[in-house]
């Protein structure tokens, strides 16, 4: 039985985080600052409890503030998996698939810029830090060192570090 009662602990604490991560997103829809919402759930749980969900979303007036900003880059990261995406499956499309493995890692990349556009465009903190991360990363491949490549790389790279530093100051941690 302990498989049983481990499934139902995650199950659980699954709950709980869904639970706390909407209740973060409700308040902060209703126009709360992080230091409120941080006063509010404070007063009914533990900081570790609801401390990660805080951090890594933003304020509304903040989304308000750069959403031109914000969807300028999932509007430039979207196109620029696109493209790759593109590359990768035409040649498929044309001759098939000969090889599963290299078809399968070539596609590893689309498909985690994918989630990164999903929580770039919900304004998330780990959104803009693995943009950021990964462009500044992929500058040392050799295809990137093009003038293509960083016509493709460095705004990302730019407004990503920017939007991260407007809109979480202090690493997220600021209430």
């Amino acid at each position: 039985m302990p498989g049983l009662t481990q499934g139902i602990l995650f199950r659980v604490e699954d709950d709980m985080s869904r639970e706390i991560e909407e209740q973060v997103s409700s308040l902060i829809a209703k126009g709360k600052t992080k230091k409120q919402i941080f006063e509010i759930l404070s007063r009914d749980m533990q900081k570790e409890d609801f401390e990660r969900f805080l951090r890594n979303q933003t304020e509304r007036t903040k989304k308000e503030s750069y959403y031109g900003w914000n969807l300028l880059l999932v509007v430039i990261v979207a196109a620029v998996t696109f493209f790759k995406l593109g590359k990768i499956l035409t040649p498929v499309f044309e001759h098939g698939i000969h090889n599963v493995l290299m078809t399968a890692w070539g596609l590893l990349v689309p498909g985690v810029n994918l989630c990164l556009i999903w929580l770039t465009y919900r304004f998330n903190r780990l959104g803009y830090i693995g943009l950021l991360i990964l462009n500044v990363l992929s500058l040392v491949r050799p295809e990137i060192r093009s003038a293509e490549g960083l016509l493709q790389t460095v705004p990302v790279i730019v407004l990503s570090g920017f939007l991260y530093m407007k809109l979480f100051p202090k690493g997220g941690k600021d209430y």
